[in-house]
């Protein structure tokens, strides 16, 4: 499946184990091969007909989708703000270690 995908093993099974979200293209691809629908693919089943005929269920099911792909960046923005707080923090250490080291040199080079 990798090989008819066009991607590499190892990214075919991060797809399969829920490491990276399958992009657009790939969705279709895949479906197409599988005798799946995309949204069967991704849904597990396909949206009910009445479903689509219905505008307020179509809003309502846009609804919620927004939502919770906002909560979804929301939890992002929150582990890459988290990880931009370590990083920060790692700078510091960086910059204060390299300051001890240059003033040490200094020192060493003082009493050659």
């Amino acid at each position: 499946m990798a090989e008819e995908l066009g991607v590499g093993r190892t990214t075919y099974i991060s797809f399969e184990t829920g490491r990276t979200k399958l992009y657009n293209k790939l969705v279709t691809k895949m479906a197409d091969r599988l005798g799946f629908a995309p949204e069967e693919l991704l849904y597990g089943q396909r949206p009910d007909e009445a479903l689509l005929r219905d505008q307020a269920s179509i809003d309502d099911w846009k609804r919620n989708l927004v939502n919770d792909y906002e909560q979804r960046i929301a939890i992002l923005q929150d582990k890459l703000d988290a990880a931009n707080k370590i990083i920060s923090y790692q700078d510091a250490n960086i910059q204060t270690l390299t300051q001890s080291n240059q003033y040490l040199l200094e020192q060493l080079r003082k009493n050659d």
